[in-house]
């Protein structure tokens, strides 16, 4: 464990001498292609909405370009973390009233924000041309981010699955109880059994200690390894930390309230393997245009996969 925490230690000292250099391999106004992150989780009130918000702030001050899609449809929650008062949604952007550059909200470390109010597969009730306009706008984001971040809705949002089924990754927030392990590993499980070459880093949030997230999450890594191969790996884990709330009650990224919390420290690791254990892969990424492309395919049939049931297992305990 000292790697990881050396490896927090020096992003922390890198962004505090250079906020917007080239920490996690990226200089500023350089765009190397652009990945497409869903974080899901299978049970609310897990901090899926508070991770995806402050590793975007995170990403945006180390020189990324990011934009974060809210896809938490009508709750506007990242907007409320990061204290903006977005004008149009997602929505307007489908019924041709607004371009996507009025519809972005600038947000905390130079990062945007693009508010949901609207479930993605409505695009099913317009026109195939309608569909191929909006898809068409949509790409335009290519150019402005080089990483779009979403944080998706409800488990069992046939929005939630779409998105993530066409991400480059996925980011899978699980806090170390029954309950929330059960149904997040039936949610990833599913998305694998439609889409096997899907990756998938698994996030242990609120963790009593670092010992217990090691350990729970690496009898999932192994679960999982036993079905499905190396598709899902342990990225980090997130410490239970009075900062994140505090920073939640003041509308703001406890990355930048508390740079030197253990939740922040925390979130500097995982950033850390994100960009080493998956960015660095270049043949993983796809881009916009793959992504697009995916999404479009649920945009006509056939339907997605029943739920699995969810299974009993050993690990997991509280």
């Amino acid at each position: 464990m000292a790697v990881v925490h050396d490896q927090a230690l020096g992003l922390r000292r890198l962004i505090s001498q250079r906020p917007a250099d080239s920490v996690l391999g990226i200089a500023p106004g350089l765009r190397m292609g652009t990945w497409v992150i869903s974080v899901i989780s299978g049970t609310p009130e897990s901090g899926k909405t508070t991770i995806a918000t402050n590793l975007s702030a995170l990403l945006g001050q180390t020189g990324r370009h990011v934009v974060l899609v809210d896809g938490n449809v009508g709750m506007l929650t990242c907007n409320r973390l990061l204290g903006t008062e977005p004008r149009y949604s997602l929505e307007d952007l489908f019924t041709d009233r607004r371009d996507l550059p009025e519809i972005l909200v600038p947000g905390a470390a130079g990062i945007r924000v693009l508010p949901g109010g609207a479930r993605i597969l409505a695009l099913k009730r317009l026109s195939a041309r309608g569909q191929q306009e909006v898809l068409e706008r949509l790409r335009s984001l290519e150019v402005l981010a080089d990483v779009i971040l979403i944080d998706t809705g409800n488990a069992q949002s046939t929005d939630t699955l779409a998105y993530a089924l066409s991400s480059d990754i996925v980011l899978a927030v699980a806090l170390p109880q029954r309950d929330s392990l059960l149904h997040t590993y039936s949610l990833v499980k599913r998305l694998l059994l439609q889409r096997a070459d899907l990756r998938v880093g698994w996030i242990m949030n609120r963790c009593r200690s670092v010992m217990q997230a090691q350990r729970v999450g690496r009898q999932v890594e192994q679960l999982f390894s036993r079905q499905f191969g190396n598709s899902v790996q342990l990225l980090g884990s997130i410490m239970e930390d009075n900062n994140v709330s505090a920073a939640a009650e003041q509308n703001a990224c406890f990355w930048l309230a508390s740079p030197d919390s253990a939740a922040a420290k925390g979130l500097s690791a995982l950033a850390v393997e994100i960009r080493y254990r998956i960015m660095s892969v270049p043949e993983a990424g796809s881009g916009l245009h793959a992504f697009l492309a995916r999404l479009s395919d649920f945009l006509r049939p056939p339907a997605l996969l029943p739920i699995p049931k969810e299974e009993e297992q050993p690990w997991l305990v509280a």
